[in-house]
């Protein structure tokens, strides 16, 4: 019984390692064809930043988030990469004028994390 036991234990130890090193593996792929952002807001004033540029399908597009004033916010669930483009807005849902517009250079590939950072300031 007792062999069984310790086994099955083995078993279960192997499964979740494996389990562990796919986990691991996928966020590094993901980090391969393209960048996530995260907009740091030195302004203290953005609600919202609409994105545009090319996603990791090749295809330009552009999604609007919303964001808290004066934090760090990360822009899940779109991949960018080559020149993108950020306008931010103190308004909710990209409703109002922009405060703030760059180009950013969105590295398609990065090992350090799927997040690309970019800040916003205010333009006097």
């Amino acid at each position: 019984m007792k062999m069984r036991r310790k086994i099955a234990t083995a078993a279960v130890t192997m499964a979740v390692a494996g389990a562990g090193l796919v986990a691991g593996t996928g966020s590094a792929w993901a980090g391969s064809n393209g960048q996530q952002l995260q907009l740091d807001d030195a302004s203290g004033m953005a609600r919202s930043v609409m994105v545009s540029g090319e996603n990791q399908y090749g295809q330009w597009t552009d999604k609007c988030f919303n964001v808290s004033p004066g934090s760090s916010t990360q822009l899940s669930g779109w991949w960018w990469k080559g020149n993108t483009y950020i306008s931010v807005s103190s308004a909710p849902n990209c409703s109002g004028g922009y405060f703030y517009s760059r180009s950013v250079k969105v590295n398609k590939e990065q090992s350090w994390s799927d997040y690309q950072v970019v800040s916003a300031h205010y333009n006097n």
